[in-house]
């Protein structure tokens, strides 16, 4: 349990969370094909992106979720307020920690089933 959450929390900075030295993007939109460091392979399968997509819906579910919670407790915005708030923050924020939440995912892969070299 603990080695998935450091493995997480190293994939999260978006370096390689086989030996946490590598980056994972070249640049803002492009993944590298393996570590430049240790050769892990970073997307194995045509299909690896799922658990990227899982991991992100549910950072943001919860985040959104909470946001809701708060800001009707504590203001009385009307619904349809609520929902253009909240519609735009939640595209924001996936917009600006996708990469992030694929290096959650790659550490989480790593820590399931290994990630290897070719």
């Amino acid at each position: 349990m603990w080695e998935m959450l450091r493995f997480a929390c190293v994939g999260m900075t978006l370096r390689c969370p086989a030996c946490g030295e590598g980056r994972i993007y070249r640049n803002l939109t492009e993944m590298n094909r393996s570590c430049s460091q240790c050769g892990v392979v970073f997307e194995r399968e045509e299909g690896d992106f799922v658990g990227a997509m899982l991991v992100a819906y549910s950072i943001t579910a919860v985040v959104i979720a909470a946001g809701v919670y708060l800001v009707e407790v504590y203001t009385s915005l009307d619904a349809m307020v609520h929902v253009l708030l909240w519609s735009a923050v939640a595209t924001l924020f996936l917009v600006f920690t996708y990469r992030n939440m694929k290096g959650i995912w790659l550490g989480i892969l790593h820590a399931m089933i290994g990630l290897r070299s070719r």
